[in-house]
């Protein structure tokens, strides 16, 4: 499907805003932009159609959820890695700990962000995954861009 449609500085802006804020009004953002709420609501519909939006989602407050640990873990698969990486892939969706997986590149190949209550509950997770090959886990301390979630006062 080809549309017409040119992204330009409202529409980024827009895109910003929603972004912040998924549950925001077309009327709040079309104050915002100067636009009617019926012509924010074209954009955001050709926006979707272009599929530069595919999906709304929330985000997670985790210390309201009393998951004020968040760890980086490194991994580095041994093996023959094309099994391993799907065998990796599956387990690691099973644990909820786990909130984000990244196929990278350099000398490790996945890096995992978790969130746990606990320093048991990440070694626990650990564990778990350092049956894969070579880890190396890291606890965030201070994160600047998620709403200082885990901002350290």
């Amino acid at each position: 499907m080809t549309l017409n449609f040119k992204i330009d500085d409202i529409s980024l802006k827009i895109l910003a805003l929603l972004e912040e804020n998924a549950r925001i009004s077309y009327t709040e953002i079309g104050k915002i932009v100067n636009l009617s709420s019926s012509t924010v609501a074209d954009k955001v519909r050709k926006l979707e159609d272009l599929g530069i939006i595919n999906k709304y989602t929330i985000k997670l407050n985790y210390d309201a959820l009393d998951l004020n640990i968040m760890a980086i873990i490194l991994v580095n698969i041994s093996g023959i890695f094309g099994f391993q990486e799907k065998k990796f892939v599956e387990l690691v969706s099973t644990i909820p700990e786990v909130i984000e997986c990244l196929r990278i590149t350099g000398t490790n190949d996945f890096m995992l962000k978790v969130v746990v209550n606990s320093v048991n509950e990440l070694r626990v997770v650990n564990d778990t995954i350092a049956g894969f090959g070579q880890v190396n886990t890291s606890i965030v301390v201070a994160s600047y861009n998620n709403n200082n979630l885990f901002a350290s006062d």
